[in-house]
């Protein structure tokens, strides 16, 4: 019985790394597996998502003098490690905003595998805030990016417990369902996260963290309303929006962070 538990727990384990990331660790490929063990994802998935990247763009500094190249590479490091699954995610959501009509009209849209200007507009915008961000925070690198991933995490299974399943049985119904069923899980694991950014940042870092979450829920529940629920596509948004905000919010608290 233990062996068998514990052999589940590995299969969900990989299952959130192979559903979160781009690295090939076999076991399953089953996503409502992956989704039913979301909240994982805010512990074990921000080391290979976010402190591999830092790490990448701390040694950089020992070679390269353009704090800007360490910042774009660390992020492109960032984007390529979550194989660009939530921007995709992120991009379906500003052409879906982007339609004045029902909310019908905006999940066909949502749906539609063409980019709109828009969406690819706001996506380099998104991106070039992150690394501009990043360029600031050279000097804490692979603190930051450790402890954006893990607020990215966060934010994306805490959005699920304020969630409104939409009306078809997607990425999004199912997140929301699993999210409000291990709701406990999810707040554990957020605490956990909190201590990690913690020992990562100090008192700043959490408190840029709490400003971060207390926004993406604020926007997450403004957005559903205009989708008609959370839908899958909603969730990549927030998780590519809670990453640059905080890196954001920790360059206008850099410094109090530093003294």
């Amino acid at each position: 019985m233990v062996s068998l538990r514990l052999r589940d727990a590995i299969n969900d384990l990989r299952a959130v790394i192979t559903f979160f990331t781009v690295i090939p660790i076999g076991g399953s490929h089953d996503v409502s597996s992956a989704l039913k063990s979301s909240w994982f994802a805010v512990i074990i998935v921000p080391p290979i998502t976010g402190l591999l990247p830092g790490l990448l763009g701390f040694y950089l500094r020992d070679v390269v003098h353009s704090d800007l190249l360490i910042a774009s590479v660390s992020y492109a490091a960032v984007l390529m490690l979550t194989g660009l699954n939530h921007i995709d995610g992120f991009a379906d959501v500003i052409d879906a905003l982007m339609v004045r009509g029902s909310i019908e009209d905006r999940i066909r849209v949502l749906k539609d595998p063409h980019r709109g200007s828009a969406s690819i507009a706001m996506v380099v915008l998104l991106i070039i805030i992150a690394v501009s961000a990043s360029t600031n925070l050279v000097s804490v690198l692979w603190q930051s990016l450790f402890a954006a991933e893990i607020v990215s995490k966060a934010s994306c299974c805490l959005c699920g417990l304020v969630g409104r399943e939409p009306g078809y049985k997607g990425l999004g119904w199912l997140l929301t369902r699993y999210s409000k069923e291990n709701g406990h899980l999810v707040i554990t694991s957020t605490v956990v996260g909190f201590v990690i950014i913690y020992l990562l940042l100090g008192t700043m870092g959490v408190v840029a963290s709490l400003i971060t979450l207390v926004l993406c829920l604020l926007l997450f529940m403004v957005i559903q309303r205009v989708l008609g629920g959370a839908v899958g596509d909603l969730y990549g948004f927030t998780l590519e929006v809670s990453r640059a905000l905080i890196l954001v919010i920790l360059v206008i608290l850099m410094p109090l962070l530093i003294t």
